[in-house]
């Protein structure tokens, strides 16, 4: 297995997983789960087939990958878009979303922003920390139907013989 195909594995089995949550656990594991998997996705899509070099290890990939994809004519096609202009469209309607995605991860978030994994301060000076599970993610808003596309083109692109 190669680097290429080592990452989409991984977002595979994470995406996988990430189905099997119910609506019973904190909204935090659903969006951590999110972060992952376009991240790996990401460097899977990124990462040629055939690579003995791994991405960069970095969790700012998923809109780089995105704006990579709309200039794929094989995966806009496999996605099911004709036109090069709808699709550019589509994806760019999700790209301020999917920057906050990346930015959920503990080291784009610091200590100081809302992340799923860790805690961080609320108010430092008066020693006030938020746990995530206890963290509603209003920026992050389930009905959004952005939050709806993101997690299909997600599970599309998994599926994709790229």
């Amino acid at each position: 297995m190669d680097w290429h195909e080592a990452y989409l594995t991984q977002a595979r089995s994470e995406y996988a997983v990430s189905r099997k949550l119910g609506e019973d656990v904190e909204y935090c594991h659903h969006l951590h789960y999110l972060q992952m998997v376009s991240e790996k996705l990401s460097k899977g899509i990124l990462t040629l087939s055939g690579s003995k070099t791994p991405a960069p290890m970095s969790h700012i990939m998923f809109v780089r990958m995105l704006q990579t994809i709309k200039g794929r004519y094989d995966i806009r096609r496999q996605l099911g878009y004709e036109s090069a202009n709808v699709f550019n469209s589509y994806i760019d309607s999700l790209l301020g979303l999917e920057g906050k995605i990346e930015r959920l991860s503990p080291d784009q978030a610091g200590l100081t922003q809302p992340n799923p994994e860790y805690p961080w301060w609320v108010d430092r000076a008066r020693n006030q920390v938020m746990a995530p599970a206890q963290y509603g993610f209003p920026e992050f808003d389930r009905q959004d139907p952005r939050m709806g596309k993101i997690d299909r083109l997600v599970g599309a692109l998994l599926r994709l013989t790229i």
